[in-house]
């Protein structure tokens, strides 16, 4: 009854937000044509990391084709690390802080006078994000299933929830005339990130340094101390290595115990510094797909573990699935809903048989255990 409840009142909460604020200001030609646009503003203030990763070949693209067009990004304070230092984008700005700064913001944007703007948001927008719009105000406005909207001057009513989200970006660029792009993440980082996690892997050698990443923002998502203790027994059991545990500052104490001679704790307070382990690891094991991407952008070797999602319309692991050939995903097997659909519900032995097909190293296997040369 409660949810229900919540239901109705959001329901009404977007329908009386949409009555309000969906008015076309500026009167567009409603025809999409690069020849008059100056100023390209992307909408990216959802905070996703792992959609900024991935959506990062846009900005390059664009700039390679229309050089003189101004590339403008609204972001979070989530994904602004890894978009501050992208070359191609000429201005970046911060939301999600209190209304009236973000309102601020908003009206500085105004000032731009935007010419062509692009709204990922494939749902039905809430209260703020039509405000945004409303005060933006852009030329030409393109978004995604926003038939019903005024304020949208191209609705693109493609269904991207079955195929990997480049399909998504790809269609933005065939629709801004650029054709064959080069679809590879970019994660621009300085010296000071770099140096400091050098640091720390050299003062680490060993023949395979293995980055695992037990964190998500999810529960079903996220390893357990007891499943990921035992992932690195085993693996520290049958490969000269090093494994750093990724995690953020205020994960430290859940697992602090893990670390001994062989197991590092690597905390950072930036994802730019958690990228550079990524970069100078040999293999990365994440439920994470923020982490997916961002080893993808390097190529790295990485088994991603994904709940399963065949029964679902939205296909998340397709989706978000890593996009790098040099990557092994890793499904829940719920075995007829017999077993929660819970990263927790992969078998550690599968996550090290994926990491053996990696490396050369195992010589025999008997009773079930392996031999290193």
């Amino acid at each position: 009854m409660l949810r229900l409840l919540q239901t109705k009142i959001k329901f009404f909460k977007t329908s009386l937000s949409k009555e309000v604020l969906d008015k076309k200001i500026n009167k567009s030609s409603k025809i999409l044509t690069m020849d008059s646009v100056k100023s390209l503003l992307f909408f990216r203030s959802d905070g996703k990391i792992g959609d900024a990763v991935v959506s990062s070949f846009l900005y390059r693209e664009i700039k390679r084709k229309y050089p003189n067009i101004k590339i403008v990004v609204l972001c979070s304070k989530n994904n602004k690390e890894i978009l501050k230092y992208n070359k191609n984008i000429d201005e970046l700005y911060e939301v999600g802080g209190c209304l009236f700064n973000d309102i601020f913001v908003f009206k500085e944007l105004r000032k731009q006078n935007i010419n062509l703007a692009v709204d990922f948001f494939p749902f039905n927008p809430h209260f703020k994000h039509l405000l945004m719009l409303r005060i933006i105000s852009p030329e030409f406005l393109i978004g995604f299933n926003k038939t019903s909207y005024k304020m949208y001057d191209l609705s693109v009513n493609e269904d991207f929830f079955s195929v990997h989200i480049t399909e998504m970006y790809k269609y933005v660029l065939d629709l801004l005339k650029i054709d064959n792009p080069d679809l590879k993440y970019e994660i621009p980082f300085i010296s000071k990130e770099e140096n400091f996690v050098l640091e720390l892997i050299n003062n680490h050698e060993a023949k395979y340094k293995i980055v695992i990443n037990p964190f998500s923002a999810s529960k079903h998502r996220t390893l357990s101390f007891k499943k990921l203790k035992e992932l690195i027994e085993l693996i520290e059991s049958n490969f000269d290595c090093y494994v750093f545990i990724l995690c953020q500052e205020n994960n430290r104490r859940k697992v602090i115990s893990l670390e001994n001679g062989k197991t590092v704790i690597a905390s950072f307070k930036s994802i730019l510094e958690s990228a550079v382990l990524i970069k100078y690891a040999d293999i990365v094991i994440t439920p994470d797909t923020s982490i997916v991407h961002i080893a993808s952008a390097f190529y790295k070797k990485t088994i991603a573990l994904y709940r399963d999602y065949s029964n679902s319309y939205e296909k998340t692991d397709v989706i978000w699935g890593p996009n790098n050939p040099n990557a092994v995903q890793l499904s829940v097997d719920t075995k007829g809903e017999l077993l929660s659909n819970d990263v927790e519900n992969i078998p550690n032995i599968d996550i090290f048989k994926a990491l053996k097909n990696f490396y050369v190293g195992f010589k025999y296997e008997v009773d079930g255990c392996y031999s290193r040369i």
